[in-house]
């Protein structure tokens, strides 16, 4: 959304580098990809695979009883405004029976990273949430009845909550200090009708010194820190 972020796993060696910049369009990422090539040898190396991971909101989530491939633009069109010659991908998220719709940089795959980079496997951050989501669910007992998962980055988050197991809401919001965050967060848990006492926050992305968590303490105290799962904090635990 905001720029480009490598993670590097080597063995026992771990590198992570940012690029941040103001607007990421296809055709700032290529020369800017073409610069951090220049400039980092080390993305030359041979990698087993490479995961290219976009993060923006140009993304809807479609049960699959609805879904077909040919249809994929127009379904996805009805949630967000696409540009003519937009492409649209798709993945499957077999926990939520449904099919998350985007829209890739396509010229910028093809033109560009499948030249520099051969293995390479394509999908959406909220693939790659609910990815996690899955994994965690799978690791807890005793669910309540409301769950609510956050994934926190700076500038936007993804919200999704689940009802006794069962999907109710997924979005993606931006803000640009604490109080929009909020507020967008308990406008979401209002509306769901999402009780304290029935409910357990969990938080991804972040670390336990966000200064939003301790805002969310004033309203939840039912809350449960993921460590590890976006690259900035894997980078933070090295």
């Amino acid at each position: 959304m905001y720029g480009l972020s490598f993670m590097i796993r080597n063995g026992q060696q771990k590198k992570f580098f940012e690029y941040p910049f103001t607007f990421a369009n296809p055709i700032i990422l290529q020369q800017k990809v073409s610069e951090i090539l220049a400039e980092r040898p080390v993305l030359h190396e041979t990698f087993d695979l490479i995961n290219l991971i976009y993060h923006n909101r140009l993304n809807a989530l479609v049960p699959a009883d609805f879904f077909k491939p040919e249809l994929a633009k127009d379904l996805l069109a009805q949630q967000i405004k696409l540009q003519e010659n937009d492409y649209v991908n798709f993945s499957f998220i077999e926990s939520l029976q449904a099919f998350n719709l985007y829209v890739p940089y396509h010229y910028f795959e093809d033109a560009f990273l499948k030249n520099n980079f051969k293995r390479l496997l394509v999908k959406h951050s909220a693939t790659h949430f609910f990815e996690n989501i899955n994994t965690i669910k799978n690791q807890t007992q005793d669910l309540p009845v409301f769950e609510v998962f956050l994934n926190i980055f700076s500038g936007d988050f993804q919200i999704a909550v689940y009802k006794n197991e069962t999907l109710q809401v997924y979005n993606h919001f931006e803000y640009s200090n604490t109080d929009e965050f909020l507020y967008y967060l308990f406008f979401i848990l209002e509306t769901l009708d999402v009780k304290q006492h029935q409910s357990l926050l969990y938080i991804l992305g972040t670390d336990s010194q966000n200064e939003l968590l301790k805002h969310i303490h004033l309203f939840n105290d039912n809350i449960k820190v993921i460590p590890g799962l976006n690259p900035s904090q894997i980078y933070n635990h090295f």
